[in-house]
């Protein structure tokens, strides 16, 4: 059966961080989150690795479920990383995280394309339905990776922390 991808609204945020030690924090796959989020590789091809994530994403009931994918991750170091699905609920899943260097900090991009099989049907259901989820989703996971890795910075020795207004407004988004 056909899928028609959905382009998703990209989220771009202003990191008070090194790009490289966010690039080093978003790729340190293997850990469990607070949220009950976790990844674990399946197979490492060196920057190209099979992992296994767990993601607890909203619900259009309003609450939180936890959704397993299998995704290829292929690392373009510092500059971004993408993630194709291989398994999961959804048939189509491509994202990609872009991290550019601004005056010692980082603008995070996250781009994404979904899709459902089914052709028109299964875009409709996936317009309708899937796409207000994710975008909350891909939200709320920017803001917890952005202090995720700002946390980092504060401990760093090698990529301290440090503030970095430019070009950002004072929610750390880019105008």
């Amino acid at each position: 059966m056909w899928v028609i991808p959905i382009r998703m609204d990209a989220v771009e945020i202003h990191i008070h961080a090194d790009r490289r030690l966010a690039f080093q924090v978003l790729t340190a796959f293997g850990t469990a989150q607070a949220d009950g989020s976790s990844s674990r590789v399946l197979r490492d091809e060196g920057h190209r690795k099979l992992v296994e994530f767990h993601s607890l994403i909203p619900t259009a009931a309003g609450g939180k479920k936890v959704y397993r994918t299998v995704e290829w991750v292929t690392l373009h170091e510092p500059e971004a990383i993408d993630f194709e699905g291989v398994e999961g609920p959804l048939d189509l899943l491509r994202d990609r995280f872009v991290l550019d260097d601004v005056a010692g900090c980082t603008r995070f991009r996250y781009e994404g394309t979904f899709g459902l099989k089914g052709w028109i049907v299964g875009w409709l259901a996936a317009r309708l339905r899937v796409k207000p989820l994710l975008g909350r989703f891909m939200r709320d996971h920017t803001r917890q990776l952005k202090a995720t890795i700002e946390e980092r910075a504060k401990r760093s020795r090698v990529f301290p922390y440090h503030p970095c207004a430019i070009g950002a407004d004072q929610n750390g988004s880019f105008e």
